[in-house]
């Protein structure tokens, strides 16, 4: 019984690792489309979890203001990485966490990621950004 519960959870822990890469692009598409103003496009790219915690519309006034105050997105440091297996909830699948220490051309930022593995795809389930220059600004 010891070997099936462990072989479960190394094939299922490994699916996080496995697309950590995955996440690590799609983190820095989510910078591109950013600085394009294309916040309408990151929520419908968004997981469903995501959409059903904000609206588009607010989601993408969030954006613009954060854009608006912090510009352009200079370079972006991977600080993070948390991979982990949901079951039994609302948001049940793999998950990768990552934070990043990022610098905009009006302040620096650290920025959390959550994405939901989705097959070979990953889903922005969640994202925050921790910035002084938010608030001075």
């Amino acid at each position: 019984m010891r070997l099936v519960l462990v072989t479960t959870f190394l094939a299922t822990a490994c699916s996080g690792f496995a697309a950590k890469g995955t996440a690590e692009t799609a983190t820095a598409r989510f910078h591109e489309q950013l600085d394009a103003e294309k916040y309408d496009e990151i929520w419908l790219e968004a997981d469903d979890a995501f959409k059903k915690v904000t609206t588009q519309a607010n989601f993408s006034a969030l954006l613009a203001a954060m854009h608006r105050k912090l510009g352009r997105t200079v370079s972006s440091t991977q600080t993070g990485f948390f991979s982990e297996e949901r079951a039994g909830t609302d948001v049940s699948g793999s998950f990768i966490a990552l934070t990043y220490e990022t610098a905009f051309a009006e302040g620096n930022g650290t920025e959390r990621f959550n994405w939901r593995v989705d097959g070979q795809r990953v889903r922005l389930v969640g994202y925050n950004i921790n910035s002084s220059a938010l608030i001075l600004k």
